[in-house]
């Protein structure tokens, strides 16, 4: 059994690697900032210019809304932006609640099965097969290697994707980042003992959040998109 599954062969369109490259210059990892965007924007839409299609309030209540994590976001999206407003979500979740009081007359209750989840998961295979294209370059290697790198679980993905080379690629960088990132935690824990007095240098200081999204995956406080 394959740990990391092979996927079928990939290709890279223009805008995906544009992409990829803008966010591989970003904190973080780059695929967990590309489909976190790829969520805002497609909440913006359902909310600014799609509220009131049926398809949308048909997919919306067939799915029993969005998940806590999504919800959260899409309120985050409407107290900060100016151009969408709370009467958007009262419409769709209207339409759920009164979906809703029909399915609890029957015998069965259906699981919720977020839309946005299953777009971001499509989303995040579509990025990590791109990358695993684009890293059989030497030049797309450097860049890479000039970023922070991606999560263990995007790494996971992009691995199905990728190519035996590209597998050694990214096998020796990951190993390579996280020799380093145990040499800082080791530093943060020895440097904070009472009797260790050596001035905590910056990348020490924030090594435990690195590995929190390293193996956990990137969570964003602030929206990442601006309003168009």
């Amino acid at each position: 059994m394959r740990l990391f599954p092979r996927h079928p062969q990939h290709t890279v369109d223009p805008l995906s690697e544009v992409e990829l490259r803008r966010a591989l210059s970003l904190p973080g990892c780059p695929l967990c900032r590309l489909v976190r965007e790829s969520e805002e924007r497609f909440l913006w839409t359902m909310l600014y210019e799609l509220s009131g299609d049926p398809e949308i309030h048909r997919r919306h209540s067939s799915s029993l809304g969005l998940c806590g994590h999504h919800a959260a976001l899409l309120g985050k999206l409407v107290r900060e932006r100016n151009l969408i407003t709370p009467s958007g979500v009262a419409r769709l979740y209207e339409t759920l609640s009164r979906e809703a009081r029909e399915i609890l007359t029957g015998k069965e209750l259906p699981a919720q099965h977020c839309y946005l989840c299953s777009y971001s998961r499509e989303t995040a295979r579509r990025y990590a097969g791109s990358l695993a294209v684009l890293l059989e370059t030497e030049r797309s290697q450097e860049i890479y290697l000039s970023s922070q790198g991606l999560c263990f679980p995007h790494l996971s993905l992009v691995w199905g994707f990728a190519s035996p080379k590209v597998r050694q690629f990214l096998q020796e960088d990951m190993a390579g980042r996280l020799r380093d990132l145990e040499e800082r935690l080791r530093e943060l824990q020895r440097k904070q003992r009472y009797d260790v007095h050596d001035p905590l240098r910056p990348e020490e200081a924030v090594s435990w959040q690195e590995a929190l999204w390293r193996f956990g995956g990137m969570e964003y406080e602030e929206l990442l998109t601006s309003e168009p």
